[in-house]
């Protein structure tokens, strides 16, 4: 009897060992040979839950990721992005070699706690714990395992099994843990066909297997448009002393408001200033412009970030005595600029970049990153970027053109387009006359450039000397040349358009003697 319980003990035990060992194999002769084909690496394992609370949600990652070859070595580095009021724990994180033996633990104390602040922030209590690895040999499985509680109840939770191409996944998951039952939208994008999805009424799950490796070809889509990828956006709000809902446009739009709305707004003696300033203008688009440019002429751009104040504006009296901000504060500044003359303009939020520009109208939560704004006058819509003391009075440029805003307000927010800019808008015209003499030739002319052609070019005319003098070196196409005059007619005369005056000097430019002269065309 003695002996049949200890064989049943054993037989248990190497079983237990068996689950064991088979979960944690991350030798890379377990990987299928279909994914490893033309695989830069291999998402071994990759599973997150994301919960849902009435005043905060979490985030549960567990990851094991095969980097086959350098090309994915960034892959292989612990990367964990946190808030300071967050709270973090570092459950695991470990590297394999190939036959799955581990090689070491990353200790916490090897991590590195950085701020991620960019050089226009001031302070931000964005952080990214990091530590770099370093292999001897390829490949290297790496297994990372965090947990992330937020303190808030705001945004939308991305999930996709890929964070690369050339990368084909093993295992992956995403699910979301709703006890409380809070509402909650949806929307997916490129879903294989084997994924698995389960639905309960306190949560769901997706779960993917066997995915091959996503190829970068010339001219396909960008990897952003074609992975597969889960958006889940809770409907209700809960961020700091402030609650709302985010189940339309307009709620959301309201919650927004609310952030802005205990501002004392300018001083008398400000708003005095503003209607003198002003006095002489004859329309309220003249007044929006002197507004605007004395707006430019007295801020810059600087970022201030931490808990609530990442997505709620600075009291406006404030950015009125330091005279710096961020969007969000310079733009309810200038709307206080144009309130204080008895012109109505509202806040708006976009999503901005020239190449990130996408976002789901169905999915009513925050999708944004910048604040503009948006002046309603009776025959047309000015929109004003406060950020640039160069962009040129109502223009947007490649930054925030041509997609959608949320016109935030108490009462009626709402999604629009901002401007597009068309081809009769966007061009550059050259002009200039060659002389040959003697001593060589010379050239005097001017280059104009309009609409988003001008957007790069704007910059430059706030450089030092200097540095115009290296960017025309750049940009023009002529060999041994000597800049005699440069200068540049700002867009804040021009509206739509910024004139370059130049005059060169040109050695050796033509060539051939007497009668016969040959121009290089460039």
């Amino acid at each position: 009897m003695r002996i049949a319980v200890f064989r049943a003990f054993l037989t248990f035990c190497a079983f237990f060992w068996f689950v064991q060992l088979y979960a944690q194999d991350y030798s890379v002769t377990s990987i299928p040979e279909e994914l490893k084909k033309g695989a830069n690496s291999v998402v071994r394992k990759s599973s997150v839950t994301y919960s849902l609370g009435n005043k905060q949600t979490s985030i549960h990652s567990h990851s094991a990721i095969t980097i086959l070859n350098y090309k994915a070595l960034d892959l292989a580095h612990l990367m964990i992005f946190y808030s300071v009021n967050d709270k973090l724990k570092i459950h695991k994180a470990i590297i394999y070699d190939a036959w799955g033996k581990k090689i070491k633990s990353i200790k916490r104390s090897e991590m590195n706690d950085y701020s991620v602040a960019a050089n226009t922030t001031l302070y931000s209590d964005q952080r990214v714990i990091f530590s770099q690895v370093n292999p001897a040999s390829y490949p290297i499985t790496v297994e990372y395992e965090y947990e992330i509680i937020h303190p808030f109840l705001y945004g939308i939770k991305y999930f996709s099994p890929y964070g690369d191409n050339y990368q084909s996944v093993q295992n992956a998951s995403f699910i979301l843990e709703n006890p409380s039952g809070i509402p909650v939208k949806f929307s997916t994008a490129n879903l294989p066909s084997n994924v698995q999805v389960n639905e309960s009424s306190p949560g769901m799950s997706w779960r993917f297997s066997n995915l091959p490796i996503i190829t970068e070809e010339p001219l396909s889509p960008s990897f952003v448009e074609i992975k597969p990828e889960i958006r889940v956006a809770p409907e209700r709000i809960a961020y700091d002393k402030y609650e709302g809902k985010a189940d339309t446009w307009e709620n959301y739009g309201r919650f927004l408001a609310r952030l802005n709305s205990d501002d004392k707004g300018l001083s008398a003696e400000t708003v005095q200033r503003l209607r003198q300033l002003t006095s002489a203008c004859s329309t309220d688009r003249e007044k929006v412009k002197v507004l605007y440019q004395y707006m430019q002429s007295r801020t810059h751009y600087i970022n201030i970030a931490f808990g609530i104040g990442g997505i709620q504006p600075s009291p406006v009296s404030q950015v009125d005595v330091l005279g710096y901000g961020d969007c969000k504060d310079l733009s309810t500044y200038m709307i206080a600029l144009l309130k204080a003359v008895d012109i109505d303009a509202c806040y708006a939020v976009v999503k901005a970049g020239k190449h990130n520009h996408h976002i789901i109208p169905e999915l009513t939560n925050h999708q944004f990153n910048h604040a503009i704004v948006c002046v309603p006058l009776p025959n047309d819509s000015l929109w004003l970027e406060c950020t640039s003391q160069v962009m040129p009075f109502n223009f947007l440029g490649m930054f925030t053109d041509n997609r959608y805003a949320l016109i935030v307000k108490d009462e009626g927010s709402k999604l629009v387009k901002t401007p597009e800019y068309g081809k009769d808008e966007n061009y550059i015209y050259s002009s200039f006359t060659l002389s040959h003499s003697n001593d060589g030739a010379s050239t005097k002319g001017t280059i104009k450039y309009g609409g988003l052609m001008m957007d790069d070019v704007a910059n430059v005319t706030i450089l030092p000397r200097k540095e115009q003098l290296l960017w025309i070196d750049r940009e023009l196409q002529i060999p041994d040349f000597v800049v005699k005059n440069l200068r540049f007619i700002s867009g804040k005369t021009s509206e739509t358009s910024l004139i370059l005056d130049l005059e060169l000097d040109l050695k050796s430019y033509f060539s051939g003697t007497g009668n016969r002269l040959f121009v290089p065309l460039n």
